[in-house]
């Protein structure tokens, strides 16, 4: 079986972590494979929108401690530079990721869906990030949590490695939405098919507008929009969408 099951629904693809018997943490053959996974999806011009989620009972019980427990130096530094390109892999898809969340969300799986651009989460999720109670700090991708939750809760979260719950993780902003467990698959489905009715070249504009906002400033931003705005004009399809509406009200 594979590791990481890609499906497809037309522009819709769907990631599942595949390794439910070890609650899909994540090893180095893990990494390994998310990020061929995300990267052949990335060359699809076709794909419009993609799900992540986990199979079995957890999204994802972190990074694989029984491999972290043989590292040395050299090693620990392969094994966490590999599961960053997992995650930037994620980050890096041309189109919208939607994470579905539930069960145990911890350490590695949290930096994976921080790098999602939405996330909904069940409510029987929990997260946290661990790390520092087996001896090691939180890296690579933690450091997306401030951007998201705020610089106090994420040093909460990395220094005590506490566990939250799924109401908590909504109201710091960690996840935007919560449903029951039994609805995640059918409301992720509702998102995602709204992400596909959208036009496909202005959802890509804008995923890559959205990542610019985290980093560029206001004014720099402004002006990458501006370009954005206009670049969309080169093709007609913004005219036709709005002719379609127009049309639509009489």
């Amino acid at each position: 079986m594979s590791l990481v099951e890609v499906s497809r629904d037309g522009g819709v693809a769907t990631v599942t972590l595949s390794r439910a018997e070890k609650r899909n943490a994540v090893s180095s053959d893990v990494a390994a494979a998310i990020a061929a996974a995300f990267g052949e999806l990335s060359t699809d011009d076709s794909l419009r929108v993609v799900c992540l989620n986990g199979a079995g009972p957890s999204f994802c019980a972190g990074a694989d401690v029984r491999e972290m427990a043989t590292l040395d130096p050299s090693s620990a530094a392969a094994f966490i530079r590999g599961l960053h390109r997992a995650i930037q892999s994620v980050m890096e898809c041309p189109v919208p990721v939607v994470a579905a969340i539930h069960g145990a969300c911890v350490g590695a799986g949290l930096e994976l869906v921080a790098g999602a651009d939405l996330r909904i989460a069940a409510d029987d999720a929990h997260f946290s990030m661990p790390e520092v109670l087996v001896g090691i700090p939180s890296v690579i991708e933690a450091a997306l949590l401030p951007r998201l939750i705020g610089r106090g809760r994420s040093a909460r979260l990395v220094l005590t490695g506490e566990t939250i719950t799924a109401p908590v993780a909504e109201r710091w902003g960690l996840v935007e939405e919560i449903v029951p467990h039994a609805d995640l698959a059918g409301r992720a489905a509702a998102l995602v098919r709204a992400i596909d009715g959208a036009d496909p070249a202005a959802i890509r504009a804008q995923k890559v507008l959205c990542r610019q906002w985290d980093t560029l400033s206001i004014d720099d931003a402004v002006e990458a929009s501006v370009a954005s705005f206009a670049a969309c004009y080169e093709t007609d399809a913004p005219r036709q969408r709005m002719a379609a509406i127009l049309g639509r009200r009489g």
